[in-house]
């Protein structure tokens, strides 16, 4: 018997690079609305990009959440893709750069969760992508790290709601992407985007409520930390 896959409309927020473009690539593949917001179109054939500021205050980023809604009016899936960070020490960072990291961490994605849950007849399912500054502290991350961690936190606490779907944080260590352009990281043995990319499809599927994984790199591999059912009761799942 051939399986039938559901076809969803999916916004992938962060999609215009890196990890969220093939995320988003994949997800055209298999035949799904796929709707990508980012810093720049990146011309994805099958998939509709729409401007979204998540740099702006509540109010702007709120605005620009409805313009987005008038052009992609049902979301079945949300992945949250997005990341910034400027590195310093917490009295080397200005106000601006601050907000701005919370902004983009926190605030999008709680303001994007709490618009888009109200939007659906059937439970929003929802994937955030954190990394390992989830849970590994840095001295020159303190800002980064604490919306990474907030993130994750975030998803652990949208699974108790019965009216959200199923929810998978997913924390990758560094990956060969954008994000580092600007920085002297050495980045010869950080993972590959398509093969993170890859694991977080698998993650995401099978039955579960709630799913929290760590994908490593040195070795290469996945650890689930926690696996729940529908309700909120331990499983095994990969």
């Amino acid at each position: 018997m051939e399986l039938v896959v559901l076809k969803k409309n999916i916004l992938i927020v962060g999609g215009s690079s890196g990890l969220g473009l093939d995320l988003a690539r994949h997800y055209v593949r298999e035949g799904h609305g796929v709707c990508l917001t980012g810093r720049h179109d990146p011309g994805l054939s099958g998939a509709r990009y729409v401007e979204l500021d998540i740099d702006a205050d509540g109010a702007h980023l709120n605005r620009g959440i409805d313009q987005l809604l008038e052009n992609f009016p049902v979301v079945n899936t949300l992945i949250y893709s997005a990341g910034f960070c400027q590195r310093a020490t917490i009295d080397g960072l200005s106000t601006a750069d601050i907000t701005q990291m919370v902004n983009v961490g926190l605030v999008a994605p709680m303001l994007l969760v709490q618009r888009l849950k109200n939007h659906l007849d059937t439970p929003l399912k929802v994937m955030l992508i954190t990394s390992s500054s989830q849970y590994t502290a840095r001295e020159t991350e303190p800002v980064y790290c604490a919306t990474k961690a907030g993130l994750g936190m975030f998803g652990a606490c949208l699974a108790l709601d019965r009216k959200v779907g199923k929810v998978l944080v997913a924390a990758p260590s560094g990956m060969k992407s954008p994000f580092w352009r600007h920085s002297d990281n050495d980045v010869s043995e950080m993972l590959e985007t398509q093969w993170v990319a890859a694991r977080i499809v698998e993650l995401s599927s099978g039955a579960f409520k709630y799913k929290f994984a760590k994908i490593l790199r040195n070795p290469q591999g996945i650890v689930v930390e926690e696996c729940l059912d529908d309700a909120l009761q331990p499983i095994e799942c990969q």
